[in-house]
């Protein structure tokens, strides 16, 4: 274990989680009934575990300015939360608005929440028990660059010049909290979910062997559970399924037991109020397969159809819970034959949207939606001069 000490330490449990991104739509779906039972899950699994710090590695909020709603739905799970964890630790993701994340925080200390918003320069240490917790909110290279007295190009650059500058103390248990890219011998698994993907060249990742001096490090930003390099340098993943590659990934809470014995990392499932799930095949095959009754009913899906049918009212019929509906050709094309493409770019604008509104609906454009469509084209064409 990193930064072990001789004498006998308190064995310590955390609740590592993130990514909750409260006030988050998926294709115009509020999400509002889903993530405040996630909430209570996370209440639940607090109080059957009972750990000692609960940690919300970023991304509380899906916007920097978030809704009413969402911030509602913060301050009641905090308030039930601080109840139960003797310390809450919580910093800011690429999404949050560091400032107002940490709104209050001064009130929200004395019950045992901290909360670090805004990069300022360094990590803040919170002392809990016999741990360190060091909190970094996601931070940009700009920011670093800005303040550091030596070159900052990289995303490694500027967590070395942070890291130098921590007074970190070996004979006590460490923990990071962090959100950005960190990478091991291979780049981390991302979902469709995350809008920010590290380029190419892999200027944007962090290697994760720097971080040899934390016993755990908890972190935040990538929506697949993994671990990064060694199992105690964690992504926990976001506890709700946020975009169609996440459907087949069970989503949970990390636990950590640490102490002289060494430390184990375990996930506890979260059980969502609605599954998601992709569906693959021709209309009649969805419609069929789909159950008449029970839970699996109100799942989220997204439909990949397989042939072209004339319309989907029946699909919406079997599925009231219709995140998404695309097609897939399983031919393959004759080589004798244009392209998709090439077909495509010579059919006009209007021509497909009307296509496609007619395979979607089962319904063919009015004439008054007709001529708003031409209307409409016109003008893009005139401002694309």
């Amino acid at each position: 274990m990193g930064g072990a000490s001789a004498d006998r330490r308190e064995n310590m449990r955390i609740l590592h989680t993130s990514d909750l991104h409260l006030g988050k739509r998926i294709h115009e779906t509020p999400l509002g009934d889903d993530q405040r039972h996630m909430l209570d899950e996370i209440v639940r699994i607090a109080s059957e575990e009972r750990p000692d710090a609960l940690v919300i590695a970023g991304d509380v909020f899906d916007r920097a300015v978030p809704s009413e709603e969402a911030v509602t739905m913060f301050g009641d799970f905090l308030d039930r939360v601080s109840g139960i964890v003797p310390d809450v630790l919580v910093i800011a993701g690429n999404h949050d608005s560091g400032a107002r994340l940490r709104y209050c925080d001064g009130l929200l200390e004395r019950s045992g929440v901290h909360i670090a918003g805004r990069f300022g320069g360094s990590m803040e240490r919170v002392p809990v028990g016999d741990a360190d917790f060091w909190l970094l909110p996601f931070f940009r290279v700009s920011e670093v660059r800005a303040i550091a007295d030596a070159p900052v190009d990289t995303y490694a650059d500027a967590m070395a010049w942070i890291l130098d500058r921590a007074e970190i103390d070996a004979s006590r248990m460490n923990v990071l909290v962090a959100h950005q890219f960190f990478i091991g011998r291979t780049p981390p698994e991302t979902s469709d979910s995350e809008d920010q993907v590290p380029d190419v060249g892999g200027l944007s990742y962090i290697p994760a062997d720097m971080l040899g001096a934390f016993d755990y490090v908890a972190l935040g930003h990538l929506h697949l559970p993994q671990g990064v390099g060694r199992d105690t340098v964690r992504y926990s993943g976001s506890p709700l399924k946020y975009s169609a590659s996440e459907a087949r990934t069970d989503k949970g809470i990390t636990i950590v037991d640490m102490g002289d014995d060494g430390i184990s990392v375990r996930t506890v499932p979260v059980e969502p109020l609605h599954d998601m799930r992709v569906l693959k095949g021709t209309l009649r095959e969805i419609v069929d397969a789909a159950p008449r009754e029970g839970p699996e009913r109100e799942d989220y899906v997204y439909i990949r159809l397989t042939d072209r049918p004339a319309g989907v009212e029946e699909l919406r019929r079997a599925y009231p819970n219709i995140l998404e509906i695309s097609y897939e050709m399983l031919v393959e094309a004759d080589p004798r034959e244009d392209a998709p493409g090439e077909a495509l770019a010579r059919e006009s604008a209007e021509t497909l949207f009307s296509r496609f509104y007619e395979e979607m609906t089962g319904t063919e454009l009015t004439p008054y939606q007709r001529e708003l469509l031409a209307g409409c084209a016109e003008l893009v064409g005139r401002n694309a001069e």
